[in-house]
């Protein structure tokens, strides 16, 4: 009730403005005449509000007066008396200002208020109900027509695995041990539905063990893996087959742009990491995100150079605590260099670019160990991710599946997206949903 009254006194306000310059107490003096009894309210009320009956069938659906009665109406009326005290004294002069006739009534003011909210209900409603039969109708498409063919599944670690406190859901946790077990530990392994299961990440093999926790990250020692976003890739005996590294003029310049702007970098190369300067950022990799300890590069002529660094890194990581600054300022500058070099930019978190080398991404390293494996990605695999870098590699398996949390670049490259987020499990239902029978 109280919500009506709002929209009908908001209505009488804008109405009157509308169609007449007047004074707006003056207005509501009309609108609402005095009235000194309850009877002769309600009998007022009655004649102001009166419209001609027209004949209705028996099945003809409640009209929006029957959803107030007289008395709600008239309890209205009331209010709005209280609201107006000088009526009286206006009344003589709104009659002159105002033609009577072109004012509508309280009860048209009030079934128009309630008309509007009902109509706007009712279109979010019927929205709504589209949107949700359209994720139905697709997840039954998927598990009819796709979901028998996934042998294999791949899956970003951090955003998707791990939430935003490095934690392991325990429905993602038990889903992974039961995929591993199914591929690598199982008697009847022939048996089981899924014969593969590897992490596609940015991290490096390391630093996947050290994050995913005493219970998964050991069993990840058993598994193939695409790790350093796709730059290097390992089957099940630890064999590398498929590397690729920046060339030393890229991360010359890359270095050059990160001192002119005061930022940090660090280098990949496999398991080991360097950096020029050990700052808090860089710190970060390994205290928080379970990367191996970031060493100082290898001096020359004084210079911490990782361009000089002998055997090269796969890929750099351009880092800093202030995101935006990173977005705005630091990506525009890197992406020109990427054009120059025809190398690639990529991000997997809100504080760090990553630069790769020519036509490198996550998507190809998953494509490279699925050949290795003798997998066919678009009829055998289940992807999961979160994040830009994981988009391409998304799309290009038979299911693609986003985390509640993923990023649009994520969301629109999916197959689907699920409504639980990383923290709420998300990967895990997925492989359950997607993955096993």
């Amino acid at each position: 009730m109280a919500a009506a009254i709002v929209l009908l006194l908001a209505t009488i306000s804008t109405a009157a403005s509308a169609s007449f310059d007047i004074n707006r107490s003056a207005l509501a003096a009309f609108i609402a005449p005095p009235l000194t009894t309850q009877g002769a309210a309600k009998r007022a009320y009655r004649v102001a509000s009166s419209k001609p009956t027209l004949a209705t069938s028996d099945d003809q659906q409640p009209g929006k007066g029957d959803l107030y009665s007289d008395d709600e109406l008239f309890d209205l009326l009331n209010l709005h008396l209280t609201l107006n005290p000088e009526q009286e004294k206006q009344e003589q002069q709104l009659n002159e200002e105002l033609n009577v006739a072109s004012i509508p009534g309280i009860h048209d003011l009030v079934l128009e208020a309630i008309g509007d909210a009902t109509t706007s209900a009712s279109a979010t409603e019927e929205q709504s109900s589209t949107t949700n039969q359209l994720r139905f109708d697709n997840l039954q498409t998927i598990l009819r027509e796709k979901k028998p063919l996934i042998t294999a599944i791949a899956t970003d670690v951090d955003g998707t695995l791990l939430s935003g406190g490095q934690q392991l859901h325990p429905i993602t946790r038990d889903a992974v041990m039961k995929a591993i077990d199914q591929c690598y530990n199982s008697s009847s392994r022939n048996a089981n539905k899924i014969k593969h299961f590897f992490p596609a990440t940015g991290k490096s093999r390391q630093g996947a063990i050290g994050s995913l926790g005493n219970d998964i990250g050991p069993l990840l020692y058993k598994c193939p893996g695409v790790y350093i976003q796709g730059l290097y890739c390992i089957d099940r005996e630890g064999n590398v087959v498929f590397e690729k590294k920046l060339s030393p003029l890229v991360v010359r310049e890359a270095e050059q742009l990160v001192m002119d702007c005061g930022i940090s970098i660090v280098g990949y190369d496999g398991d080991d990491l360097y950096t020029t300067e050990q700052t808090d950022v860089v710190r970060s990799l390994s205290e928080f995100y379970g990367e191996p300890t970031v060493q100082l590069v290898h001096s020359v002529d004084g210079k911490l150079q990782l361009a000089e660094h002998e055997n090269g890194v796969h890929k750099l990581l351009i880092m800093d605590e202030d995101a935006e600054m990173l977005t705005t300022v630091v990506r525009p500058k890197l992406e020109k260099l990427a054009e120059k070099h025809g190398v690639i930019v990529t991000q997997a978190l809100p504080t760090m670019l990553e630069l790769l080398p020519p036509g490198c991404s996550k998507a190809v390293g998953v494509q490279k160990l699925c050949e290795a494996l003798g997998i066919d990605a678009k009829t055998d695999l289940l992807a999961l991710g979160d994040a830009e870098n994981d988009a391409d590699m998304l799309a290009m398996a038979s299911i693609g599946v986003a985390v509640g949390n993923a990023c649009p670049v994520a969301r629109s490259a999916s197959d689907f997206i699920m409504t639980e987020r990383n923290d709420e499990g998300g990967a895990g239902l997925a492989m359950e949903q997607f993955g096993f029978d």
